[in-house]
């Protein structure tokens, strides 16, 4: 990281950590990897980066103070991984993040800041498709009718 911030400057660099990934190759996250997290973060803390990336753990795991446990990380923080959208307000509220990203649920809704603000349900999306290639499951969801991006598809 040294080196590209030495290049192109560390505030325009951004780091994405995954510290609970449990897909392939899945591992648990335990104390002693969580203490290397904390070390590393202490660390990135004394750049300058743009913002952390930071991947919270599935919704099943029953971990849900994630985002404490790296509070003292002093940078912008960008928190992602099975947010709704009441989940995602309150940790902004708790201020355990400067902003929530949503991945999935917006594959699946390319409408998902209309469907928010104005109370419509999400879509269901098929993970299997995602990264399939192709339309299916990627671009062929619909919007909510009269939201800004159904009115953009529409659009010759």
């Amino acid at each position: 990281m040294d080196a590209v911030g030495s290049v192109w400057g560390s505030d325009r660099i951004g780091v994405k950590l995954s510290p609970y990934w449990r897909r392939e190759p899945a591992f648990t996250a335990d104390a002693e990897m969580l203490t290397d997290y904390d070390l590393l973060l202490k660390r990135l803390s004394d750049t300058d980066l743009a913002y952390l990336h930071l991947v919270g753990p599935e919704p099943d795991t029953g971990t849900d103070d994630t985002f404490t446990a790296f509070t003292h990380y002093r940078g912008a923080v960008i928190a992602n991984l099975g947010f709704t959208q009441a989940s995602g307000n309150e940790l902004l509220e708790r201020q355990l993040a400067d902003a929530v990203s949503f991945g999935a649920p917006f594959i699946a809704n390319p409408d998902l800041v209309d469907r928010f603000t104005h109370g419509h349900p999400l879509a269901a999306g098929s993970r299997d498709t995602y990264f399939a290639g192709g339309a299916e499951g990627y671009t062929d969801y619909p919007a909510v009718a009269g939201s800004y991006y159904s009115r953009r598809r529409q659009a010759p």
